[in-house]
């Protein structure tokens, strides 16, 4: 996919540690079955869980607040899980507190699993603790539950195991529910349509029914929400400058033009540039705005092909003026 190395620098540019946190506050319950098997925002597993878990709002998993209960769902690459299972030895799970009572592989209605459970005294607070580790073609899970002594009665055994082994897998989460997660709002597309996120804080956005193939197929803007940010107004102006040299995907980049705006009370930053598709040789032009405000950044990237700019710089434009910080 063309675009993986672009989303690989736009991962290593910005930190979204902050936007996590910030979209934490508007998880609530995703997509449920007729089964009772419900997937947590923007999650491709899901669960039957036990007890009184209901999805959390401060992580992607369960929780029951009042006992103390949770279920903590990590996806995890295909590429990574062998190294994590390579880790789950008794002796691996020993260093990190947990002494292992049982370990049993089972089947699940998404493939295979490793399921064990012990026990873990956390400041002098003893713990009951279940781990799944089940793979996938594309990525596989890691689910940790911690059941606190005092509400074994709530959580037996059995029910706890029940609720692992309906782990299921969705193929695909609907782009609609992962825009729940950014801290963000768009409140005017012009005629542009998301199809892409990457972590909590970067959005894709298209002008066209298909998701492109590659960088130059149609217009193009990417929208990343990190913390951070210089505040001194000249260091911005370079914050902005470097961001933007980082693209790579292009050759024969050239820096045309430059602005300082106020937007929303807040200082943007604008580059504009023209630039060579890497792959076909299509003129392109491109457009950086960088805006700073509240301890945080939002940079826009538009790209399109310079038979198309005329278009997409007012869409880009439009959707740029209509985002909003979550209240």
């Amino acid at each position: 996919m063309m675009f993986r190395p672009f989303i690989a620098r736009a991962a290593a540019a910005l930190a979204f540690a902050v936007a996590c946190a910030a979209a934490c506050s508007v998880l609530a319950a995703g997509a449920a079955r007729a089964d009772g098997l419900v997937y947590p925002v923007a999650s491709h597993v899901g669960l039957v869980a036990a007890g009184a878990m209901k999805p959390s709002e401060r992580f992607r998993g369960f929780e029951d607040p009042a006992s103390g209960a949770y279920a903590l769902i990590l996806e995890v690459p295909a590429q990574a899980f062998a190294e994590v299972e390579r880790q789950m030895t008794a002796e691996g799970l020993k260093k990190q507190g947990m002494i292992e009572e049982k370990r049993e592989t089972v089947t699940l209605p998404s493939g295979s699993g490793l399921l064990i459970a012990g026990e873990q005294t956390v400041d002098a607070k003893k713990l009951r603790k279940w781990i799944l580790l089940a793979s996938g073609k594309e990525f596989g899970a890691l689910i940790a539950v911690q059941v606190p002594e005092e509400a074994k009665a709530k959580y037996p055994d059995a029910d706890v195991r029940a609720m692992l082994m309906s782990m299921n897998v969705r193929a695909s989460v609907p782009i609609e529910e992962q825009l729940r997660l950014l801290p963000i709002t768009f409140d005017n597309l012009s005629g542009m349509r998301p199809f892409r996120m990457l972590g909590n804080g970067t959005v894709f956005l298209t002008d066209g029914a298909k998701d492109p193939p590659e960088v130059a197929a149609q217009p193009l803007l990417i929208v990343s929400v990190a913390s951070g940010g210089p505040e001194q107004p000249a260091d911005r102006a370079n914050f902005a400058r470097n961001l933007f040299t980082g693209l790579n995907d292009f050759k024969d980049l050239r820096i045309v033009g430059s602005d300082m705006l106020r937007l929303e009370n807040m200082q943007t930053y604008e580059i504009q540039a023209e630039a060579n598709d890497i792959k076909s040789g299509a003129p392109m032009k491109l457009v950086q705005w960088v805006r700073f405000g509240n301890g945080a950044f939002i940079r826009f990237v538009g790209i399109a092909r310079t038979d198309a700019w005329s278009g997409a710089f007012p869409q880009f434009r439009a959707v740029r003026d209509g985002v909003k910080p979550k209240g």
